[in-house]
């Protein structure tokens, strides 16, 4: 029971599973925080869940909806503004230092949240004058 052989896949899913536990946790409304931060409180982001690859070399995150935030001034319906997405991939190297590092998380977060708002152009709307 503890030859190398089989503390190495023990230690490996341990480390898989708590990745994929602080993914759907805090790491989501990290993500979230940065996404409205990103885009100047003008966006809000819904995930159901994130998964790390099995060789914890990418994030793969379902079911996500970008819907503006409602402004008073406006009088357009902003349910037909919002983005849904079925599924995105994006790959993330060193997902194994998450729950170690705190600069890494910090990283990581920024780097899928820059990723999911430059394919919808949502981070250069915001910057435009």
């Amino acid at each position: 029971m503890l030859s190398p052989g089989m503390l190495f896949p023990a230690g490996y899913i341990l480390v898989y599973l708590s990745i994929n536990i602080y993914l759907n946790a805090d790491f989501k409304q990290n993500l979230s925080r940065s996404v409205s931060s990103a885009t100047g409180n003008t966006w809000n982001i819904s995930i159901k869940s994130l998964k790390s690859g099995l060789v914890l070399d990418s994030v793969t995150l379902n079911q996500i909806e970008l819907t503006p935030v409602a402004n008073p001034e406006s009088n357009r319906q902003s349910s037909n503004d919002a983005i849904t997405i079925t599924t995105l991939e994006i790959p993330c190297p060193k997902l194994e230092k998450l729950l170690f590092s705190s600069k890494e998380r910090l990283s990581s977060t920024q780097n899928i949240c820059e990723k999911i708002l430059a394919n919808h152009r949502l981070l250069s709307m915001n910057h435009q004058p």
